[in-house]
């Protein structure tokens, strides 16, 4: 009988998946007004139900909620406002897939909102695997697996070394990107690169709000 465990890889790809979709149904499900009521703390107060969006409370709770400024906001706050910003982009009339040939903002914005959830879902639960890093590696950005090797590498760094105390004291010195070690340089276009749909998103969202 074959072994029914599964290899690392074979993990990997079912935890990935398993991450993608959840993430994606919890942003789909927020369209429903009974997703929003049973959402839990701090958009609703009632835990008697499932939550809706149990990776979206563990990101929010775990990393939003806690920072200065917002950690001693009053939960009516945040049940009042949160709500009413949803509801306002229920009731907003966005295109849910296509609008003239083109894919609509509600899908661009869910899209975008999701992709971002899902890689720190990814980062929060599952935890990035310790590898060695080449210091010496010199980081191409003008080609596109130098871009992507030095965002791993930099993680790696930020993760497990001295990279952040070292960006923050290199920031205070100079305000010029070229200024900082080609590894910074590399993950900066990566992460330029990857936001970008996101702020095009949320651009969107809010001319079509406002």
């Amino acid at each position: 009988m074959a072994s029914e465990e599964l290899s690392p890889s074979q993990a990997q790809a079912l935890f990935d998946i398993l991450t993608h979709h959840e993430a994606y149904a919890e942003i789909e499900g927020l369209k429903k007004s009974h997703n929003v009521a049973n959402f839990g703390a701090p958009i609703s107060s009632d835990t008697s139900s499932t939550l809706s969006s149990p990776l979206i409370q563990i990101l929010l709770n775990g990393f939003v909620f806690i920072l200065p400024g917002l950690r001693d906001v009053s939960v009516d706050f945040w049940s009042r406002n949160l709500r009413d910003i949803i509801t306002a982009l229920d009731h907003s009339n966005l295109s849910e897939s296509y609008d003239k040939g083109a894919v609509g903002i509600r899908r661009t914005l869910s899209s975008a909102t999701a992709a971002s959830i899902e890689y720190a879902a990814r980062g929060c639960l599952g935890g990035y695997a310790r590898r060695p890093v080449d210091r010496n590696h010199n980081y191409d950005t003008s080609k596109p697996e130098d871009v992507a090797a030095a965002w791993d590498d930099f993680l790696q760094e930020a993760i497990y070394g001295d990279l952040l105390n070292e960006l923050f004291k290199k920031t205070a010195e100079t305000d010029k990107l070229s200024d900082h070690k080609p590894l910074v340089q590399a993950a900066h276009k990566y992460g330029v690169a990857m936001l970008e749909p996101q702020s095009i998103a949320a651009a969107a969202i809010l001319n079509a709000l406002f």
